[in-house]
């Protein structure tokens, strides 16, 4: 009886401390506003997802803080990522959406980079995040093997975005035929191009041409030539993964490097440093919002794919990243270079 009252009084003490801890996050939150910052410009899927989560995260955190959405697009998400781990709050009231590239890019990159994604705090993905190599109807590109004989010219945003550094992967590791015009404020601005015969093509992700860019794959307004991803997607069996297209067993173990950003897709991520009962709150507070019905109606009425993970397993596949072999490092970025 006695260690059954003592277990009791273990549980009633468990439960207090959690009502207690609940209190106190309550009491920070409570009239403070929430910062969240998206790395690209307005109306690409970043953007869009990163709102999504914005317009419902706020009232299931404790104190139903105010959650404010703020573009800051820079170097593909470059800039808001090298911001956030140098000089955002790191009290819970600044937290971003940023290039699903960049735990790559501290391995990959040698300027500009000034943050280490793996001591970042993840708090989860609202979706992964499978991209496509399009062209537009009026292209005279019908498949990928038609761009190992033909240039081809594709838009792009900064040189750490997938929009243009597969390509240019493609280019040395498969022999394709890319041109990539740069400088583009996000895809909204590359789809625009693509309209206006600017530019033939581009990557955009999977989800995208499922929702809220189904309209293009209704109304036969692009091809999809190529997915950048390490396999096919069983709704599109006839569209290669980028790694099945690479010339050799080591440019093949390379791509599939570079696609496993894939998977990381549209997560939401924390400034590193944080105490750990804060982190624990936000990541409760994004898996209360990827399961909440006002969220996911709001969600489909966006056009807009679900397909969440927890922080913890965000997290831990950041770690992955890092396992990639040392010596292959300069390989892979030599890969993604561009003509110089």
């Amino acid at each position: 009886m006695n260690k059954l009252m003592a277990l009791a009084r273990a549980a009633l003490a468990l439960v207090a401390a959690s009502f207690a801890a609940r209190a106190d996050e309550a009491d920070f939150y409570r009239g403070k506003t929430v910062t969240l910052y998206i790395g690209t410009g307005a109306g690409g899927g970043y953007d869009n997802y990163g709102r999504l989560a914005g317009r419902h995260l706020g009232r299931l955190l404790p104190g139903a803080p105010n959650v404010v959405v703020q573009n800051m697009p820079g170097a593909s998400s470059l800039v808001l990522t090298n911001f956030l781990y140098n000089k955002a709050p790191r009290d819970g009231s600044a937290i971003a959406v940023i290039n699903q590239a960049m735990p790559m890019e501290q391995f990959l990159s040698t300027e500009g980079v000034a943050y280490d994604a793996n001591r970042f705090n993840w708090i989860g993905r609202v979706s992964s995040a499978v991209e496509t190599g399009i062209v537009w109807h009026t292209s005279p590109v019908m498949k990928i093997e038609d761009t190992f004989t033909r240039e081809t010219i594709v838009g792009g945003t900064g040189p750490t975005s997938s929009t243009v550094f597969i390509p240019y992967l493609l280019n040395n590791l498969a022999g394709t035929k890319f041109r990539v015009i740069t400088g583009f404020n996000g895809t909204n601005e590359i789809g625009l191009a693509m309209e206006r015969g600017e530019v033939e093509g581009s990557g955009t992700p999977l989800e995208s041409l499922k929702s809220y860019r189904a309209h293009w794959v209704r109304d036969g307004k692009i091809r999809v030539l190529v997915l950048w991803s390490a396999q096919r997607d069983p709704d599109m069996p006839g569209v290669p993964g980028i790694v099945e297209l690479g010339r050799t067993e080591e440019a093949r173990r390379i791509l599939k490097f570079y696609a496993s950003a894939d998977d990381i897709g549209r997560a939401i991520v924390a400034p590193p440093g944080m105490a750990p009962e804060r982190v624990e709150t936000l990541r409760r507070a994004f898996d209360a919002t990827v399961t909440d019905p006002a969220f996911l109606e709001d969600a489909a009425r966006s056009g807009l794919e679900i397909k969440p993970m927890t922080g913890e397993k965000l997290q831990a596949m950041v770690s992955e990243v890092a396992s990639f072999p040392k010596d292959m490092i300069g390989k892979a970025r030599a890969a993604r270079e561009g003509p110089k």
